[in-house]
């Protein structure tokens, strides 16, 4: 049912039209000046609205620009009881769509707005298809394998010129970036611009399984292979099958695990966990990591042989302080993606907010600056993302001073204090999962155990 908000200062004026409107089968809502007016369109969802253009206070020309300012999907009638043209077509001008001149009959009044309701239905009409364009050109884009990577950087122009030289060949890829960088995404624009984009892309996070756990999920396992074992599992390289396996975090994996990984690399076979049956191979592989690998290697934590068969094309991804100048397309691009999915408005950033922004270091990357732009727009009532919707370390763009202690310290004492409160606000944040826990920290599960047995974190 069409909405309809009647704006007159002569109250008998605006009861008479709301029983009129009522009765001809639509919903009004009456106003006796132009901030009630604006305090209904703040409250209702409104498609027409008829104002009288002279009022005291706040007259209909002003309420006509706050409305096209906030509330541009609604069509605007304005009301004069002068017969003044000129009035009338200033008040077009500045976006009315029709006039009317008192006293006026009330079959014109109707006829106004038929009209007014069909123009809206137009307009309506046009933002879904101009929405199911934007959909499209979105699938399309992700389709390409380009559409979720934005950047315009030299350093991300090579990472697309790589993707391009690499994806329509089966060699394996090894993505190396801190985390936050976009590794997946890398991955999924190898897989769609592959001759195996038409199979499935799956993704198996390593450092997220136990190596028990992980083990079975990649290989999968058969009925009775261990205690708990009710039934067949297939596992991701089966899934992948004839499409791309992308294997995060490879440095995180047990060397059990990799013992059977460079099997699979060089024989192209594999068998469950607890079967004998040998099953052949058909993905491609991509692998990525946070971890220096010839480090692992050196302290003998990652096997060199797997490590070169990984390692047949590289593609080094940058942190985002590094491309700094593909910040503003990011928040752009972000802002347009939560918007739509929170259903909230966003009507742009300020220079202030950017500015902080574009200078802050991101150590979490593209994905710190992706959550922090969903805060921003979840917290912008009035769509308009500021610096006060931001961190603190971004109202200045430095990361905060720290006090220096007046009296001497014990170093050791402060450091284990400080990591001790990091690690728990991490062990928090993730849920008290210590697998998460230790990717988001940066270290890997035996190290974290030992330090929550330490500092008494762990139940």
């Amino acid at each position: 049912m069409p909405q309809i908000l009647i704006v007159d200062d002569n109250r008998t004026t605006t009861q008479t039209l709301c029983t009129l409107v009522e009765r001809w089968g639509y919903r009004a809502f009456g106003a006796f000046d132009g901030a009630q007016g604006l305090a209904v369109l703040e409250s209702e969802v409104v498609d027409v609205m008829v104002t009288d253009l002279r009022m005291p206070g706040m007259d209909g020309m002003e309420l006509l620009k706050r409305v096209r300012e906030s509330w541009p999907e609604v069509i605007p009638i304005v009301v004069t009881a002068y017969g003044s043209i000129q009035t009338a077509v200033e008040a077009m001008q500045m976006g009315a769509f029709d006039f009317l001149t008192k006293p006026y009959e009330n079959k014109e009044l109707r006829v106004k707005f038929e009209r007014a309701i069909a123009q809206r239905e137009m307009v309506l009409e046009m933002e879904r298809m101009n929405a199911r364009i934007a959909s499209f050109e979105d699938e399309t884009e992700r389709r390409m394998g380009m559409g979720e990577i934005v950047g315009s950087s030299p350093a991300m122009q090579r990472v697309f010129e790589d993707i391009r030289k690499v994806a329509p060949t089966d060699s394996t890829v090894l993505i190396l970036g801190e985390s936050g960088t976009g590794k997946e995404l890398v991955a999924r624009a190898l897989h769609a611009q592959s001759p195996r984009r038409e199979g499935a892309f799956v993704a198996a996070h390593c450092a997220a399984y136990a190596e028990g756990l992980l083990e079975s999920e990649l290989f999968g396992h058969e009925k009775g292979a261990f205690t708990g074992a009710v039934g067949r599992k297939i596992g991701r390289l089966e899934l992948a099958d004839r499409g791309s396996l992308f294997l995060d975090e490879i440095g995180d994996i047990s060397p059990a695990v990799q013992i059977k990984l460079l099997r699979v690399l060089q024989e192209r076979e594999f068998e469950r966990v607890g079967g004998t049956t040998t099953l052949s191979f058909d993905s491609r592989i991509v692998a990525a990591t946070n971890r220096d690998l010839n480090t692992a290697i050196g302290r003998g934590a990652f096997r060199e042989d797997l490590f070169y068969r990984l390692n047949v094309f590289s593609i080094l991804l940058p942190p985002l302080r590094e491309r700094k100048e593909d910040i503003p397309a990011l928040v752009e691009t972000f802002c347009r993606q939560q918007a739509r999915r929170l259903n909230r408005p966003v009507a742009g950033l300020s220079q202030r907010a950017l500015e902080g922004m574009v200078t802050y270091d991101w150590p979490g990357n593209v994905r710190e600056l992706q959550n922090v732009v969903e805060r921003a727009v979840i917290l912008a009532d009035d769509g308009q993302i500021d610096v006060e919707h931001l961190p603190v370390a971004m109202d200045t763009g430095r990361p905060a001073q720290v006090a220096l202690p007046e009296e001497d310290v014990d170093f050791d004492e402060e450091m284990e204090r400080f990591e001790r409160r990091l690690i728990l606000h991490a062990y928090e944040k993730s849920e008290r999962v210590k697998a998460r826990t230790a990717k988001m920290l940066g270290i890997d599960r035996n190290r974290l155990r030992y330090k929550l047995k330490k500092y008494g974190i762990d139940d």
